[in-house]
């Protein structure tokens, strides 16, 4: 980063960052087309308001953080690199004035013992004079044991005495080694006190050079570890207030410090659970409006359904019809929806000759729910014309014409490659009162019949009625039996035996049908219809059911 403020906003004022000092630099981040950034006081509730992300960087100068920085650390650098190196220069102009001190005082005892001679007194002159050579000497006087001046050579020095170095040694010429005289020796500290004044101008250029130094460092090390990466954050947090949600990778030549490091973790983790909360509200409202439309889809299916209920239900055998004529009937009629593909007819009809005929049908057409009714629609009509159109009265007879409709109706007579596959399984029972029997044919149903011998059960057809034709359909016949006082009769599609329940999920079957209905035999023919019912619930337990369940249970009114 260049020492070169930035351009100021100057819709802005200036402050200070945390109070670490004045702001007096340029927007770092206004060249870089940076958004400013908010934090939030009310734990991040408001923190999508737009301008909330902004509040937090008004009047933040990034840039002033290296400044306050150099404000506040360069007075006490600058404090402790320049009483160091004074400690440093003083130490060395110490060093240097005792130095000097000790070569003058050698000076001095050198001369003393040339002079120490009975007359020396008379005879100075030389010993001074070579004192004199040395550059820095200027004065030197001799005195006899009075103290009285002997001799003085050089010019005695004026002013401070920090500027001169001042010795004496005594001169031992007399007897018993006593002292003859002195001699003082005055050089000049000049030298020393200018080079300890280049020492300080030196240290005061060292200082500012360390400053300056430490400024530029410092800079380069705020903009490279802490400016730029608080630049990326804060452009960021522009780009998240626009619901733009990216996170900051720091990860690069431009390391972080670790707080910086751990403020963009916690910034990314922030992004991620904005953005989560975001896309939960925005699936949330997207699956309320679905689920909205889906209701209103619901209902028009549910009440299309309802009609369709009623008009299956008006195409059955009304209240009367069970409860009038020759037969005592009770019917258990339960489509797996709403409506369902098992249908069942019961009438009584005109016979060959002046007899009455009652006519059992129960039909399980292929599928269940919405095409399972339609196919209950087309053998109801076709039903209706087979019975009163061409009056037949044979239940194989009637099975016939009943597969002849069918398949002209789904279009299966014809030689097409796309052929419908549809049909049904059918049972007609055809009851004589008169003649006291019974004639039962089935295409893929079977008669139950109770009675004090046991349950048996009289198989028709295997193959169905309608289907893609395949040439191995075994010809439709009827079996006559006797009605017997004893005996009850049971129509029913397979939806009633393929019940799976029970700890193993075992199949019910015919059997087991069966055997409900021994267990059962003594009760009205009502009760033995709920009965069963019952039983098939238990044995389901929390098992769905699999079909629609219908059967028809009939037998000859008492006379």
């Amino acid at each position: 980063m260049s020492g070169e403020a930035l351009p100021r906003d100057k819709s802005r004022r200036g402050g200070s960052l945390r109070g670490a000092g004045p702001m007096r630099r340029g927007d770092a981040l206004a060249d870089l087309g940076l958004t400013e950034v908010p934090t939030t006081h009310d734990g991040g509730a408001d923190t999508m308001r737009p301008g909330a992300l902004r509040g937090a960087a008004r009047g933040r100068n990034l840039d002033g953080l290296a400044h306050t920085l150099f404000l506040r650390l360069s007075p006490v650098i600058a404090a402790v690199v320049l009483l160091t190196q004074v400690a440093i220069a003083w130490v060395n102009y110490g060093d240097q004035i005792r130095i000097e001190g000790e070569r003058a005082q050698m000076m001095a005892n050198m001369t003393a013992r040339a002079l120490a001679r009975p007359d020396w007194t008379a005879s100075y002159g030389p010993q001074l004079q070579a004192l004199a050579l040395d550059p820095a000497f200027r004065f030197a006087t001799l005195r006899d044991a009075a103290g009285t001046v002997v001799g003085r050579f050089g010019e005695e020095p004026r002013g401070r005495g920090l500027e001169r170095i001042q010795v004496s040694s005594e001169i031992e010429a007399g007897a018993a080694g006593q002292p003859a005289g002195s001699l003082t020796l005055v050089l000049s500290a000049e030298s020393l006190r200018a080079n300890a004044e280049k020492q300080v101008v030196m240290v005061l250029a060292a200082s500012v050079a360390l400053i300056l130094a430490f400024a530029l460092s410092l800079r380069l090390a705020v903009g490279r570890h802490v400016l730029a990466p608080l630049a990326r954050l804060l452009s960021a947090m522009g780009r998240v207030e626009r619901k733009d949600w990216v996170t900051v990778d720091l990860a690069d030549h431009r390391r972080p410090s670790r707080e910086i490091a751990d403020v963009s973790a916690a910034f990314n983790r922030m992004v991620e659970g904005l953005r989560s909360g975001d896309e939960a509200r925005h699936l949330l409202a997207e699956l309320e409006r679905t689920h909205a439309r889906l209701a209103e889809a619901n209902g028009l299916v549910m009440e299309s359904l309802g009609y369709a209920r009623r008009i299956q239900q008006a195409v059955l055998p009304g209240p009367d019809a069970l409860r009038g004529g020759a037969l005592d009937v009770a019917v258990l009629w339960e489509p797996l929806h709403v409506v369902g593909g098992d249908y069942f007819w019961i009438e009584e009809i005109a016979g060959e000759g002046s007899e009455t005929l009652s006519v059992v049908v129960v039909a399980d057409c292929t599928g269940h729910g919405v095409p399972g009714a339609f196919l209950t629609l087309i053998v109801a009509t076709a039903l209706d014309r087979i019975l009163h159109d061409r009056s037949l009265c044979r239940p194989d007879a009637i099975l016939a014409a009943l597969d002849g409709v069918v398949r002209t109706r789904l279009r299966q007579d014809r030689e097409e490659s796309d052929l419908s596959d549809d049909g049904l399984d059918c049972g007609i029972c055809v009851v004589d009162r008169a003649a006291g029997t019974l004639a039962f044919a089935g295409a893929g149903l079977a008669l139950t019949v109770l009675s004090g011998d046991g349950v048996a059960r009289i198989k028709g057809r295997r193959h169905g009625l309608g289907y893609r034709p395949t040439g191995r359909e075994d010809p439709l016949s009827a079996v006559t039996l006797p009605l017997g006082e004893d005996r009850t009769f049971f129509l029913m599609t397979d939806g009633v035996s393929d019940q799976v329940g029970g700890a193993s999920r075992r199949l019910l079957g015919h059997r087991g049908v069966a055997e409900i209905l021994a267990r059962h035999r003594d009760l009205p023919l009502d009760g033995q219809v709920r009965a069963l019912d019952a039983a098939l619930s238990d044995h389901r337990g929390a098992e769905p059911r699999r079909d629609d369940m219908t059967l028809v249970a009939f037998r000859p009114k008492a006379s």
